[in-house]
């Protein structure tokens, strides 16, 4: 039995449709979502600090598969988001956030995950803060769950992590010394 060359073709391009057919998303926070000052108070201090980013590689990192979807996350574009966010949210408070001074805090976003439920989908996002001189350190986790879309999960996680960040006592306490 001979096959003939439009069944070897057909059975080619269907190989190929399948085989790229997957799809793979890079995901960020999209914009800062505010800490309203009542929620977490003011911070009371006269010293400068320095926020840095203490993730020193920029690489697609996978988090996420759903079926044939791949979620990636790049962890220095997802840090510099919350230091940005961070520093905001300090100003705001009335600490004085200045590159180079000699306080400084690292700060690095450890893990990211996506997880699909019935109803919604759930961000997770670690993030570790630790003061430079090796004094005091922290992981902060940010758990949002949104039913609308991916995004609003991810901006809520973060904006949780950015909350947790700042109304803990012990950061208080590591800026203040």
């Amino acid at each position: 039995m001979l096959v003939s060359p439009k069944i070897i073709l057909s059975l080619f391009i269907v190989l190929v449709i399948f085989l790229f057919s997957a799809c793979s998303h890079v995901v960020s926070p999209g914009g800062p979502i505010p800490v309203k000052i009542d929620v977490v108070g003011p911070i009371d201090t006269s010293k400068e600090i320095s926020l840095v980013n203490d993730v020193t590689e920029s690489k697609l990192t996978l988090i996420a598969t759903q079926g044939a979807h791949k979620y990636f996350a790049d962890f220095k574009l997802w840090t510099d988001f919350i230091v940005d966010q961070l520093e905001t949210e300090l100003e705001k408070r009335g600490v004085q956030v200045e590159p180079g001074v000699n306080d400084i805090f690292k700060i690095s976003v450890e893990n990211v995950g996506i997880f699909w439920g019935a109803w919604a989908m759930r961000c997770i996002v670690n993030v570790r803060i630790e003061k430079s001189d090796g004094t005091w350190s922290k992981t902060f986790e940010g758990n949002n769950a949104s039913p609308a879309t991916l995004y609003r999960a991810v901006d809520g996680a973060v904006y949780r992590v950015v909350e947790a960040v700042i109304g803990d006592r012990g950061f208080k306490k590591a800026i203040s010394r």
